[in-house]
């Protein structure tokens, strides 16, 4: 058998193990956190939660669910073979824990406070945990950065540094960290495209699909939030990853050279016609472009488990579908922990 049949096989099977709409009706229904932990102790999430301990948070119960995506993920990657691109989409994951150390250390964060909000199982499991550690024990983000050289993301962190430094909006890392992880799958798909190519000569819902929905929304976003941020022209062309999929280098050029954030979003509705066109503030508009981009790759992923056969395409979806469990997963628990109506908490996640 094929890594790539093994491997699809693998993923239709765990896809068997995500919830449906009404077990996380049910779910939103538990009137505490304990009601709600031990509703998923019956889960496939059983085990990742027997390291929690009292009293239960929404933000340690996210922590230790994001702990069988990374394993999930790891174990799909350990059987993918000659499909790179699964070890660099496992790498996001670090890259977000890498974010919130930067973002932590830009803003003068204790080690302590800091852990609160990483898990480093992801790191644990291919050997990394100690570029987060090194990061989290710097004295300070100059520092932090410096250990970061010979890293992947050694370039990129650098210029956020000298953009932070500037004009002082620490969500720059988030940026440009992510430019690091997409620019690196973007060159691979681009360079094996037919290895990651759909039996169908369509590449109906595959590898490909997810790849330009990923980059797409990166480039459409990091392209917003610079203009919201102010940084240079040159940095925002920096920051656009290629090739460009069906947001276009000229529209993301003409959206970098518009004099405001609504300008640029019609650029983008010429490519996504859901792309949200009003909101009471720039940053409410680009959250709902976020949106829009999240749904899209929902219905994506969604999508590759009809159309494809058992394939590496399978099993890039079932990681985003799994990612969007855990994210509605962590909306419902905030909502309990918040007292909110079961029903508002509803009416915020994605089915």
């Amino acid at each position: 058998m094929s890594s790539g049949i093994y491997v699809g096989t693998k993923a239709h099977a765990l896809r068997g193990t995500l919830m449906d709409r009404p077990a996380l009706e049910k779910l939103a229904e538990s009137t505490s956190l304990e009601e709600f932990v031990n509703r998923l102790r019956g889960t496939a999430y059983s085990e990742s939660l027997t390291e929690l301990a009292t009293p239960y948070t929404a933000r340690n119960i996210e922590l230790l669910l994001r702990e069988r995506l990374a394993e999930v993920h790891y174990s799909l990657m350990s059987t993918a073979g000659k499909y790179r691109i699964f070890g660099l989409y496992y790498l996001r994951y670090i890259g977000w824990d890498l974010k919130t150390a930067l973002k932590a250390k830009a803003l003068d964060k204790q080690y302590e406070e800091t852990m609160e909000y990483i898990d480093m199982r992801a790191e644990e499991l291919v050997g990394r945990r100690d570029l987060i550690v090194k990061v989290l024990a710097a004295k300070d983000v100059n520092e932090a950065v410096s250990l970061l050289s010979g890293s992947e993301f050694s370039e990129d962190v650098a210029k956020a540094l000298a953009a932070y430094s500037t004009k002082g909006e620490a969500r720059v890392f988030d940026v440009y960290i992510d430019h690091a992880v997409l620019s690196a799958i973007s060159k691979e798909y681009a360079s094996n495209y037919k290895v990651y190519s759909s039996y169908r000569s369509t590449d109906v819902a595959g590898v490909g699909d997810m790849v330009s929905v990923d980059i797409d929304a990166y480039n459409t976003l990091a392209v917003l939030r610079a203009k919201l941020w102010d940084l240079p022209e040159e940095d925002v062309q920096s920051l656009i990853i290629t090739p460009t999929y069906r947001v276009t280098g000229s529209q993301l050029a003409r959206m970098a050279g518009t004099d405001s954030v609504q300008e640029a979003v019609k650029s983008v509705a010429e490519s996504y016609q859901d792309i949200p066109q009003g909101a009471q503030s720039d940053e409410a508009l680009v959250d709902g472009v976020e949106e829009t981009f999240t749904l899209k790759m929902k219905e994506t992923a969604g999508r590759s488990f009809v159309w494809q056969g058992l394939g590496v395409s399978t099993a890039l979806a079932l990681v985003k579908l799994l990612e969007f469990e855990i994210s509605n997963l962590a909306t419902i628990a905030i909502g309990i922990e918040a007292n909110i109506e079961p029903s508002t908490v509803l009416a915020k996640l994605r089915f």
